[in-house]
């Protein structure tokens, strides 16, 4: 397993990499390449590939974990906005003990395993990128060049873009609202909230898309298949 972390700034990823260090391989993607080769549009997603190279379940949440958020209360008297903030996080799915187990059967059964699809299954289940997803990309790159060299309100402009081009890509999202919201040496943030720099939030685009239960794309793996 290599865990691939999507951050233009390689150093708000260094605690998690130390982390897992040194028997976890763990790698940065500065460029967001992997979003684009591989569908990521979201964290924490993740891709089968077997000891020949090939493709064997496309892009999905991956979560072996559950988020702490989910099962707990909603405290009585949250400002309106954070308690629907947290019912939507509770609509989040997601099955983190089937998806795990899934894996484990995977590795130690191959293409036998129920969960390995064939080629023409995973082919079937990749959706073609559209034109305004690919100039969102391009848009988002564009982005990235304009903050390494020092123009982040040049690189905001052209985020702003890829989010309105590419609405349903967080990658894009998080990583342009986390410059904005996050103080200098302080953790990433997780949901991030208004800016004067984006037009989009965190809760206010996943009421948008359709609430907590569309956050990511529908697997039945991951317990995320909308269509059953």
């Amino acid at each position: 397993m290599v865990t691939v972390a999507l951050d233009v700034d390689p150093a708000r990823a260094r605690p998690f990499v130390d982390a897992a260090a040194p028997t976890h391989p763990s790698l940065v993607d500065q460029a967001h390449v992997t979003d684009e080769l591989l569908g990521i549009v979201n964290v924490p997603m993740a891709v089968w590939i077997d000891e020949s190279g090939t493709l064997v379940r496309p892009a999905e949440l991956a979560a072996v974990t559950e988020s702490p958020l989910k099962g707990q209360p909603v405290p009585e008297g949250l400002p309106d906005r954070m308690r629907r903030m947290l019912e939507e996080v509770q609509r989040i799915p997601g099955d983190p003990r089937r998806y795990h187990a899934a894996v484990v059967d995977w590795v130690e059964r191959g293409p036998a395993s129920p969960w390995a699809l064939t080629p023409d299954e995973v082919v079937a289940r990749s959706v073609p990128r559209r034109r305004d997803q690919a100039e969102a990309a391009a848009c988002f790159e564009l982005g990235q060049h304009l903050w390494r060299a020092g123009e982040p309100d040049a690189a905001t402009g052209w985020w702003r873009e890829a989010h309105r081009l590419d609405p349903g890509n967080w990658t894009y999202k998080r990583q342009a609202w986390t410059f904005a919201t996050t103080p200098e040496g302080a953790p990433p943030d997780l949901i991030q909230g208004p800016t004067d720099l984006y037009e989009g939030n965190w809760l206010d685009d996943v009421v948008e898309q359709g609430g907590g239960g569309h956050y990511y794309p529908p697997s039945e793996l991951a317990g995320t298949d909308r269509t059953a």
